[in-house]
């Protein structure tokens, strides 16, 4: 934090895009926190992407978006360095692969200290070659969960002695949970359509588990995609299935809802989860590596085969025959560990003393 006198301490965030993700609304959180302790922060996207409502100018923080890579890579390069040597970063944070190549190449030529932050446990093949040639340039090197920081040093993929700093989750103002059995069951997932994750299987899991007096509520862009609606009539489960597509009150749904399910095959650290824990909701997810972390540890909820909707089909089930006082002790399980391992405060103020003190 500075002083009073003390000029203020210049903070670059480098993002692939400005999109509706929990990596980014990670970083927003982050440059947002830092912003308000009187750093002077810009963020830059390397796509002119942005779906996010906030007006970052009026809170003081720059953001610049360049323009599409087709066909003008050498000048969007050009532009990317001329806005680092303009703002004169102390510290660049790069956010996800794509970024921190970005930013390890513009280290060798420009003046900063570099934080890279991972925010999965593997990492695709096409990033492999440049990031393992370039392992080594980070001043330091950050995971959101142990089981990505484990994999990567595995593989030789990262120095050991990188940090682990969680997802920083706000936690809802929950005066009581109701307890009481309800006519309908009520799942809840919170995602958008895109391919990790698979809502293929979770809808095949709900036509295994019809009929019944059970519900899903959806709520997560459509991304203009069509087939959903076509398979949701194809399985015969569209008196079971609503989508609703993108809500900015996530909080009522999960606070009305008696469970969360989310089916993805690959998964950073997923946000979704995490707030449906500090909710009080038990959940069943799949058994991928960052949700096998916390919810074996937090004793929340029960892991499915990736990729498989009768394992799928067979937690839900469980989770819904179980009684409402089981389902409100394991929902409190997760919510206390939210509170514990991941509450905002804790975590935006590991950031800053991460900052400062690299």
């Amino acid at each position: 934090m500075n002083t009073e006198n003390s000029p203020k301490k210049r903070v670059l965030f480098i993002s692939p895009s400005l999109s509706k993700g929990g990596a980014e609304t990670q970083l927003l959180k982050i440059a947002q926190f830092l912003n308000a302790h009187d750093f002077e922060v810009m963020i830059i996207s390397l796509k002119p992407i942005n779906e996010f409502e906030t007006d970052f100018s009026k809170m003081g923080i720059r953001i610049a978006y360049l323009k599409s890579w087709f066909g003008r890579p050498a000048h969007n390069w050009m532009q990317l360095k001329k806005l680092i040597r303009d703002f004169r970063p102390e510290h660049v944070v790069a956010f996800m692969f794509i970024a921190i190549l970005f930013a390890r190449m513009l280290k060798m030529s420009l003046d900063f200290k570099l934080i890279s932050s991972i925010r999965t446990s593997v990492i695709h093949r096409k990033w492999y070659l440049p990031y393992k040639l370039s392992i080594g340039m980070d001043d330091a090197l950050v995971f959101n969960s142990k089981a990505s920081k484990d994999n990567f040093e595995r593989l030789k993929l990262a120095k050991k002695g990188g940090l682990v700093i969680h997802n920083a989750i706000s936690i809802p103002d929950l005066s009581r949970i109701n307890c009481r059995p309800r006519a309908v069951f009520t799942w809840v997932c919170l995602a958008h359509f895109r391919w990790n994750k698979d809502y293929v299987t979770l809808f095949e899991a709900i036509a295994l588990l019809k009929p019944g007096a059970f519900r899903l509520e959806i709520i997560g862009e459509l991304n203009e995609e069509t087939w959903p609606h076509r398979m949701i009539l194809d399985l015969g489960i569209q008196n079971y299935v609503r989508i609703l597509g993108f809500r900015q009150n996530t909080s009522e749904y999960l606070k009305a809802a008696d469970a969360f399910v989310l089916s993805s095959h690959y998964e950073g650290m997923p946000n979704a989860i995490l707030e449906a824990m500090a909710h009080g909701k038990p959940v069943v997810v799949t058994a991928i590596d960052c949700n096998k972390e916390f919810i074996e540890a937090a004793n929340c909820g029960m892991l499915s085969e990736p990729l498989n909707a009768q394992s799928l089909a067979g937690q839900m089930k469980k989770m819904m025959d179980m009684s409402p006082t089981g389902r409100y002790v394991l929902g409190q399980n997760g919510k206390k560990y939210i509170e514990t391992h991941f509450s905002e405060q804790q975590i935006l103020n590991q950031w800053m003393e991460l900052i400062v003190n690299t």
